[in-house]
């Protein structure tokens, strides 16, 4: 099969800005919460980030979907996005979320101390992004959100830029420390099977538009299949093959979104012998087909 030439889209912070009426924040950073955003590209189905994002949830209840993982966010969380991974999430009725996100070059700009850069290992590790905080420390990463996002704006202040750069380093060791606080050994006591688990998923990221065999997978990671199927379906609820097919459709329906590529390309692109059996596949496996995804999407997002 043929290697990837298509660039799949990814949602920018300048996007976000736009959405949220907060252009004047430019592309590198952004602080926003879920009721400002009118239209945003990334709300309700599968996406890509090219930033970290920190969500807070500051009341109600959000599913998302994590790297194919589920997880129920509830007031006082603390979720942590990395760039490239796919997300999707949904608020419920009375869901609010404040979110901070920055690219890799803001944050490498920003840091005071480049001898400190250790202090955020937690950005790169593989441990739960998930944490769930006192009210106390919600309130202080609330408050020191909104000091980000007021100091920004205050381009009229003499220290405009000081301002913004003391508030990012204050508000990431403030974060580190209460995941210091959460998490003493950066994820060092995580399980074999977690480590296992966490293989797969990122090999599955990599691999999943060309090979979709638990065999493949195992043979990667050196176990038997059989061992491999048992501790994914144990750790996540789902068999390798769910997986597989979740990934498959995520991906799908982001290359969807791309209005420049046909239903024909997307299949093309998935490794799928024709459009047909794409359509067929993605039909089973989301209830809608591809075009009834894009009429939908069009309506409820454009």
């Amino acid at each position: 099969m043929k290697d990837s030439h298509v660039s799949t889209r990814i949602v920018s912070i300048g996007e976000i800005n736009s959405a949220s009426g907060q252009e004047s924040l430019g592309d590198q950073f952004h602080v926003t919460r879920t009721n400002e955003i009118i239209g945003q590209p990334s709300y309700e189905r599968p996406v890509r980030g090219d930033h970290f994002t920190f969500l807070l949830v500051l009341a109600g209840t959000t599913s998302l979907k994590y790297n194919l993982l589920d997880y129920k966010l509830e007031p006082n969380d603390l979720f942590i996005i990395a760039p490239g991974i796919i997300h999707e999430y949904h608020p419920g009725i009375d869901g609010l979320i404040i979110g901070t996100g920055f690219t890799k070059t803001f944050y490498a700009e920003s840091l005071i101390h480049k001898k400190d850069i250790n202090v955020f290992e937690y950005l790169s590790s593989n441990t739960d992004p998930h944490f769930r905080l006192s009210t106390k420390e919600a309130g202080v990463l609330h408050d020191l959100m909104l000091m980000l996002k007021t100091n920004h704006a205050n381009q009229e202040h003499a220290f405009q830029f000081d301002l913004m750069f003391h508030s990012f380093n204050l508000f990431m060791l403030e974060l580190a420390a209460i995941i210091k606080h959460h998490r003493p050994n950066n994820g060092a006591t995580s399980t074999r099977r977690m480590d296992l688990l966490n293989s797969f998923l990122k090999l599955l990221a990599i691999h999943f538009k060309v090979e979709r065999s638990v065999q493949f997978y195992a043979e990667k990671i050196f176990i038997s299949p059989k061992h491999l199927t048992k501790v994914v379906k144990e750790e996540t609820g789902k068999s390798v093959g769910q997986l597989v097919n979740e990934m498959v459709i995520a991906e799908a329906k982001i290359l969807l979104d791309t209005s420049s590529l046909t239903v024909g390309n997307v299949a093309t692109e998935l490794n799928f012998s024709s459009q047909f059996f794409f359509s067929k596949f993605f039909k089973k496996h989301s209830g809608l087909t591809p075009s009834q995804f894009r009429t939908n999407t069009s309506k409820t997002v454009r």
